[in-house]
């Protein structure tokens, strides 16, 4: 059993790096986000066809081998996600710290006001449309606030979208992934109290949450950026004759690795699901530092005919882009291993099937965009600007790693199955992704959304 186990995790991780490779191909050549790429092999390893990874496997040790495996993932991609904050825009072209700050007040007003009124309305389509029992639909509706950064940023690149839109997107994503998993996770622990008939008041877990999640993001993120700022300059100008450059670069390199697991590790050990949000903050801090004018400058004209400062920088953000990658091929396959025939039969040949459907045309046409016009009141974006932000919104790794989640844990624990659970979650998660993915060039043309330059470049 240990040998056959041994030898299905490395057949599995090539799979994943084989899958990264592919699904970069795929995605160039058919301008479809490489997520779906991801689910098509993850069928076809999974339980549907080939059987190399199906739910008895993963739910090895009560499921704590792929709980583990998919925490690491989303780690790595909330803290880069946070990390690269400012680079999301399509040019590279980081803004002004002023432009910043009002783009995170913008920000926040769609994670806030947007994910409040996305959670209240969901709760109620999930309820009277899809007849879900309102502790259950309550928490989907929480779930579903959760938009996918890790989706929405390569089709902004891909678009070349205007720099305050693309910004405000991949911001909302990354805060709707921190604070929908708080708020999911606080109200799946209170489904679970009630099935042991303990009492538990939600509210209180939420705060506590929150608060340790911000509490070890801030400190983490802190003593990374009293190094860098601080601790940095003073080793560069005692050692720079000591230490080659693309040392240095490494360090930097494994550095924010260390910065993204110890982050998530800490917030982890005192309360479930706080670790998304201090890797968020930690990654927000270390990356966008000089956005918030933390700390000195180190002096990089010590390094003579050398752009040192722009060759860690890179450095990083490629290292960090490769890790993501192969994160989200490595949740997703995973994830899709749970999909049986069964669920599958359930999904698509029951009414469940067009209860899905209207539950997503729901949240795509009538939820998020009744979302976005209530909190994009009083900005600067056009009317134009907003219609487009309203229908872009694909969901994608988080929500489905949380979902199942949950339902892996009903179902081991407590011996409850509920299926509608996992299958609204992928029903959403796919159809969001591959129709919003597929309109998205069309709508953004319409709204006039494209910098000159790209539409230049494209006929080039």
């Amino acid at each position: 059993m240990a040998l056959e186990f041994a030898l299905l995790i490395v057949i599995f991780a090539a799979i994943v790096v084989s899958a990264t490779f592919l699904a970069h191909i795929f995605s160039e050549l058919t301008r479809l986000p490489r997520l779906i790429f991801y689910i098509i092999v993850g069928l076809i390893i999974g339980p549907l066809f080939l059987n190399l990874l199906n739910p008895e496997f993963l739910i090895i040790n009560e499921g704590q081998f792929l709980q583990a495996v998919v925490s690491i993932a989303v780690a790595v991609i909330v803290f880069e996600g946070g990390y690269s904050f400012n680079r999301c825009l399509p040019h590279e072209q980081a803004c002004s710290p002023m432009e910043f700050r009002r783009l995170i007040g913008i920000v926040l007003r769609l994670s806030l006001i947007g994910g409040l009124v996305t959670a209240v309305l969901m709760t109620l389509v999930f309820f009277f449309v899809a007849a879900i029992i309102p502790p259950f639909a309550i928490l989907m509706g929480v779930l579903t606030m959760i938009t996918g950064p890790t989706v929405i940023n390569p089709v902004v690149r891909r678009l070349g979208i205007k720099e305050d839109i693309a910004f405000t997107l991949e911001g909302e994503g990354l805060i709707n992934d921190a604070i929908g998993v708080i708020l999911a996770s606080a109200i799946f622990t209170a489904i679970l109290a009630s099935l042991s008939g303990i009492p538990i008041a939600v509210p209180i877990v939420v705060t506590v949450n929150l608060l340790i999640g911000i509490g070890a993001g801030f400190a983490v993120g802190g003593i990374g950026v009293f190094i860098s700022q601080w601790v940095g300059p003073k080793f560069n100008a005692r050692y720079k004759d000591q230490i080659d450059p693309h040392s240095l670069a490494h360090l930097s390199r494994i550095g924010m690795l260390i910065a993204a697991f110890a982050t998530f590790a800490l917030a982890e050990t005192f309360a479930h699901h706080a670790g998304i949000v201090a890797a968020l903050i930690a990654g927000i801090m270390l990356g966008n530092r000089d956005k918030f004018g933390i700390g000195p400058e180190i002096d990089w004209e010590d390094y003579e005919s050398y752009d040192m400062k722009q060759h860690i920088e890179e450095g990083v953000y490629a290292f960090q882009s490769d890790l993501v990658q192969l994160a989200i091929a490595t949740v997703f396959l995973l994830l899709t291993a749970f999909i049986t025939w069964e669920l599958l039969f359930v999904t698509l040949f029951t009414p469940f099937f067009l209860a899905g459907l209207i539950v997503v045309g729901l949240l795509t046409l009538v939820v998020r965009p009744l979302a976005i016009m209530v909190s994009t009141i009083r900005t600067s974006f056009t009317f134009r600007e907003r219609i487009f932000i309203s229908f872009f919104g694909p969901r994608g790794i988080v929500i489905a790693a949380t979902g199942v989640f949950f339902s892996l844990t009903l179902t081991l624990n407590y011996g409850f199955v509920y299926p509608q659970l996992t299958g609204y979650i992928f029903l959403i998660v796919l159809m969001t992704v591959v129709i919003q993915s597929a309109v998205a060039p069309a709508l953004a043309k319409t709204c006039d959304i494209c910098p000159v330059e790209y539409g230049e470049k494209e006929e080039e």
